[in-house]
């Protein structure tokens, strides 16, 4: 008896060992944190009107970072405005965009960084979708 005690301690000892040892790998092996934010608005417009886009993001590591509001168009997304960017700062964007016709328009946002080997501006991540409708 006093053998399956001392052998259920030592596993609940190894198990709560691991447990640790992941957090506190996870801990140094975490990327970068991004924070963002984007709005469309008003969701509802009629043809003729105008669309608020406003958003920000960054990204806490030492590269280059640009922000862009893009649009949805057919299968892509075309570019409609882009902050200035800096490192540790995608930088922010407001700006306005007048609906043309009837429909769906769909608004994202984006933030670009380069790599260490380019100039290059990469994807780096996206905001969800805002979704107009233009009546």
């Amino acid at each position: 008896m006093m053998g399956a005690l001392n052998r259920k301690a030592a596993r609940a000892a190894v198990v709560a060992a691991i447990g640790i040892s992941a957090l506190g790998l996870s801990a140094v092996t975490a990327s970068a944190k991004v924070s963002y934010d984007f709005k469309a608005s008003p969701h509802t417009v009629t043809a003729g009107a105008r669309v608020h886009l406003k958003g920000y993001a960054m990204k806490d590591d030492d590269l280059f970072q640009r922000f862009c509001v893009q649009e949805r168009q057919g299968t892509s997304w075309r570019t409609v405005k882009c902050a200035h960017g800096a490192v540790f700062d995608g930088g922010s964007v407001d700006t306005w965009v007048r609906t043309q016709h009837r429909g769906t328009l769909r608004f994202r946002g984006a933030l670009y960084e380069t790599d260490w080997n380019s100039k290059k501006l990469h994807l780096q991540m996206v905001t969800p979708t805002e979704t107009v409708t233009v009546r």
